[in-house]
């Protein structure tokens, strides 16, 4: 849970001081995606379905266990919906983000994750 934590505080400073390449980031990939790019859909929601099953195992240890059981079940459940979806339909959602959001919005966005993350760690422990 911690390493997950850690991930998001990371995404939440690349939102902070490099908005613009988190944008083009977005973009690359939702483009993938958009292009059936199955490795990338399959990883990507294979990394959220073993956070998922990590949060459901570790949530009676946690400091708040509910949370994290529900957390993790959605997790696994909204990572197999978008697994049995087409690819093209998760890239253009995606696309669809890239068009409306702009640099500074992500910039402003990034307390969110940050908190999440630090949040994740300090019940974890």
């Amino acid at each position: 849970m911690a390493a997950a934590g850690a991930w998001l505080i990371g995404v939440a400073a690349l939102m902070a001081l490099r908005p613009g390449y988190c944008l083009h980031l977005f973009e690359k990939m939702s483009a993938n995606l958009a292009r059936s790019n199955a490795r990338l859909q399959f990883t990507e929601q294979g990394l959220r379905i073993l956070v998922g099953v990590a949060l459901i195992l570790r949530a009676p240890a946690s400091k708040l266990p509910l949370a994290f059981e529900i957390a993790g079940w959605l997790l696994v459940a909204s990572s197999v919906i978008i697994m049995i979806a087409p690819i093209r339909w998760h890239g253009a959602y995606g696309t669809w983000w890239v068009k409306r959001l702009k640099p500074l919005m992500i910039r402003v966005l990034f307390p969110f994750p940050a908190l999440l993350g630090s949040g994740l760690i300090y019940a974890a422990l």
